[in-house]
């Protein structure tokens, strides 16, 4: 398995109360069983058991070790990492139906996705959280460009922030994208320590049987991480 890699899961390929669930179910541990039952709904439950399911099965294969015997530990900014192996990064995203997971051995990464499911705002998300260039950027795109100009950037932004293991509360305009579309590459606050690190970005948009698209990015500093296209990411949990 050549990393970095990519995979995604949508609910329903996997049914609540399947073998495969119950499969998946016996990988989780105490706390993980826990935290599931924490939560209110149903779908909610068979959604954290996809994702916990789906990152033991991937980081079991790739590290050799039994997928239910893994620990995780958790950095003071709430970033986990794989305490057998803390030089294998990987990064988990939800929205929707749909989860995904990225995995590289060079570098932290992020990930980051959107199924967009009801009208946003997003002109006015844009001008409170996103850099001046961006915004300005977005007040001139063509109506029916709008939603994806704004996916691309709140899904890189999400993506990067999540990399960096800070979350956005750094500060999503802290980084500009409004020349990424335009092969300009991207311009950091000068302040952040890793402003001149070789970060790079990978924006996809892959296509839903209702006409929508999934917006997904990938951020990070794997040198390969920018080549990895809609073919080569993986549905479903690994075999």
């Amino acid at each position: 398995m050549s990393l970095p890699a990519v995979w995604i899961l949508h609910r329903d390929d996997i049914a609540p109360g399947s073998e495969h669930a119950k499969a998946l179910n016996s990988l989780l541990s105490k706390e993980e069983h826990a935290r599931q039952l924490r939560y209110a709904s149903d779908q909610a439950r068979h959604g954290f058991l996809l994702s916990r399911g789906l990152l033991r099965s991937v980081l079991g294969k790739i590290s050799g070790h039994s997928p239910e015997s893994l620990d995780f530990s958790i950095s003071d900014s709430g970033k986990p990492a794989l305490a057998v192996t803390p030089e294998l990064h990987f990064s988990l995203s939800h929205s929707g139906q749909w989860i995904a997971l990225s995995v590289s051995c060079e570098a932290p990464v992020g990930i980051d996705i959107e199924q967009p499911q009801k009208p946003r705002d997003f002109l006015r998300i844009a001008h409170h959280y996103f850099h001046p260039d961006e915004c300005a950027l977005l007040d001139n795109a063509p109506p029916e460009l709008l939603p994806v100009h704004f996916y691309r950037l709140w899904t890189m932004k999400e993506a990067f922030f999540k990399a960096r293991g800070t979350g956005i509360s750094e500060g999503l305009g802290r980084i500009n994208l409004a020349g990424f579309h335009l092969g300009e590459g991207i311009h950091l606050d000068a302040a952040m320590a890793d402003s001149e690190a070789p970060w790079q970005f990978n924006y996809l948009m892959l296509p839903l049987p209702d006409g929508n698209h999934l917006h997904m990015a990938l951020a990070g500093q794997d040198p390969v991480l920018g080549e990895i296209s809609a073919e080569q990411i993986t549905r479903g949990l690994p075999d």
